[in-house]
């Protein structure tokens, strides 16, 4: 289950049997040719991040329990009053800190019976806006998609380096900044703040301003 969390659900392509044998080259041809676009789209929608809205295929408002169909058990949390941060680790990550999910669910409505996505966030850079925006972006490149991103507030975490949040809260996606470059993307609803909820993800970090 968590060599495939990244890539969500597998593609399954399926070509039509050729009508006649005569046309077999002709259909060859047509087949490669209808693949391209069908796998490029297909690709897009697993790591495609939009703005107040999902990343991949995890939607805002989507039932933790198809969250939990999608992703399996969480890798680690925390949770406290109905609210919860629940966090998938990738095992194809490389360096001290790995890839992850994080997603933030509360109940959704007074009933307590349905915990539904409030914000999704990840880290790797393999998923990406529609017009090519990942992780590891400048924020001067950042603030030409996104100019209305503001700062919140810079933390120290736990290897003692600064971590500065910017958000761009009427589009609905927030960014954490290391070193010049963003290390995460967070969708959230639009017209919230990115910092808008009762747990911390980050306990451990130490707020600076």
């Amino acid at each position: 289950m968590k060599n495939i969390k990244f890539a969500f659900l597998g593609l399954t392509i399926s070509l039509a049997a050729c009508q006649s044998a005569n046309k077999n080259d002709q259909h060859k041809t047509d087949s490669v040719s209808n693949l391209k676009p069908a796998t490029a789209e297909a690709m897009d929608t697993r790591f495609l991040i939009v703005a107040g809205k999902s990343i991949g295929e995890i939607s805002l408002g989507e039932n933790m329990e198809q969250v939990g169909e999608k992703l399996g058990r969480p890798d680690a949390g925390d949770a406290a009053m109905g609210k919860a941060w629940g966090i998938w680790y990738s095992n194809d990550s490389t360096g001290k800190h790995p890839n992850e999910i994080a997603v933030y669910s509360s109940y959704r409505d007074t009933s307590m019976l349905v915990k539904d996505v409030k914000q999704i966030r990840i880290t790797a850079n393999k998923f990406k806006t529609k017009d090519g925006l990942a992780t590891g972006t400048t924020l001067e490149d950042t603030k030409q998609k996104f100019p209305a991103i503001e700062k919140l507030s810079s933390y120290l975490n736990e290897d003692k380096d600064t971590v500065t949040v910017y958000d761009a809260k009427k589009d609905g996606i927030g960014f954490e900044f290391l070193k010049g470059k963003s290390i995460s993307l967070t969708v959230h609803p639009v017209n919230t703040s990115v910092n808008a909820t009762y747990l911390t993800l980050h306990p451990e970090w130490k707020l600076i301003d």
